[in-house]
């Protein structure tokens, strides 16, 4: 039996002595174990409108000792549903081509199947309440690691004030890093090899006592002060081109965090749609 075979078997032997709060939790568990299984029981309270004792009670009556057991449970079900997916099938391919994808598909499995076997949770959850307290959030990005970048501070900008992009076009890192100060953060994204400029970011973030986390990925350990937060990455590739796709996971993975620390990004998001719709229209 696998895991989520056996969440599920649990769930419904149990489901008969659930209260109607706890069977909607139950519900919800098995449509969504990835955050059941990587969410504090805090963050899956705010998500789900109750309180945390419901939670934890949800827990003890599925048969688990507490919320901790019940979390690993949810963690291994859905890892095990990443590494067991099928292979894939291209029904139009006729020219090699679909070899290279399935191999591609493969490889995009094992990536975010190893980066959140290994991600630091800790990290990630102090990163997000970090950026969701901070006075100014500051997202510093180069070359292939600069549309990740864009990505994270335009997702954010959408959820609270005062977050920017560096390097503006036009402009150097040091226009933005030079009058961050112990009540900021930043948020530095590189991958591979350091260049001389992100590790002088790096320094001069830790030299400055700026709060800040790195993502990365997880090749060799290059040189980052030992004062930063560190999230790592695999972007092995099937190809002669890296992949991305995990790194982008665990950003979502941040920012997915980042909103239920902030109470009013509920509302921003839904009032950042609104705009756009409205300013999208012929």
């Amino acid at each position: 039996m696998d895991d989520m075979t056996a969440l599920r078997s649990r769930l419904e032997q149990r489901s008969s002595d659930f209260s109607p709060a706890e069977a909607r939790l139950a519900s919800d568990l098995l449509e969504h174990p990835d955050e059941w299984g990587y969410l504090a029981s805090t963050q899956l309270a705010t998500r789900l409108k109750v309180h945390r004792s419901t939670i934890v009670r949800f827990a003890q009556s599925a048969g688990y000792k507490g919320f901790p057991e019940l979390q690993a449970a949810a963690r291994a079900s859905y890892l095990h549903s990443m590494s067991s997916a099928p292979e894939l099938v291209l029904m139009d391919s006729h020219d090699g081509g679909g070899a290279l994808v399935g191999d591609i598909f493969q490889r995009e499995l094992a990536n975010l199947q190893q980066s959140y076997l290994n991600l630091s949770v800790t990290a990630l959850e102090e990163t997000a309440r970090a950026i969701a307290g901070a006075r100014r959030v500051l997202i510093f990005g180069r070359r292939f690691s600069y549309p990740i970048a864009l990505y994270l501070s335009l997702a954010l900008r959408a959820m609270r004030s005062n977050v920017e992009l560096a390097p503006e076009q036009g402009g150097t890192s040091i226009d933005q890093l030079f009058d961050l100060g112990e009540d900021d953060y930043a948020l530095v994204v590189s991958m591979r090899r350091y260049s001389q400029e992100v590790q002088r970011v790096l320094r001069y973030l830790s030299g400055r006592a700026v709060p800040h986390t790195l993502l990365t990925d997880t090749s060799p350990a290059n040189d980052f002060p030992a004062s930063a937060r560190v999230l790592r990455a695999h972007i092995g590739g099937a190809g002669v081109l890296d992949s991305y796709t995990a790194f982008t996971s665990v950003g979502h993975a941040l920012l997915s965090l980042v909103a239920t620390a902030l109470p009013e990004a509920e509302a921003r998001l839904a009032e950042a749609e609104s705009l756009w719709r409205r300013f999208s229209k012929d």
